[in-house]
């Protein structure tokens, strides 16, 4: 898990899969966030969480970081 994550706005998540082209370089993946450093957070059509490379997007670079959003969302803890 990244020490950093931002999520995308939920009317967001069409537009930044559409401009990171993530459908074509990484298909089977929908991305929703990042970790502000160029790895993009995305779920596979199974609901497990991935990080995933901006450059060099491809499916077999994914790194898978949980089973579900559920596990992850237990790991973060919010900063001020």
């Amino acid at each position: 898990m990244p020490g950093y994550v931002a999520l995308w706005n939920p009317d967001e998540i069409e537009a930044g899969n559409r401009d990171l082209q993530v459908a074509t370089y990484a298909p089977g993946f929908l991305g929703f966030g990042t970790d502000g450093g160029g790895e993009l957070l995305a779920f596979d059509e199974s609901g497990a969480v991935f990080m995933l490379p901006m450059i060099g997007m491809e499916p077999q670079f994914a790194n898978k970081i949980a089973d579900s959003w559920r596990e992850v969302a237990r790991r973060i803890t919010p900063h001020a």
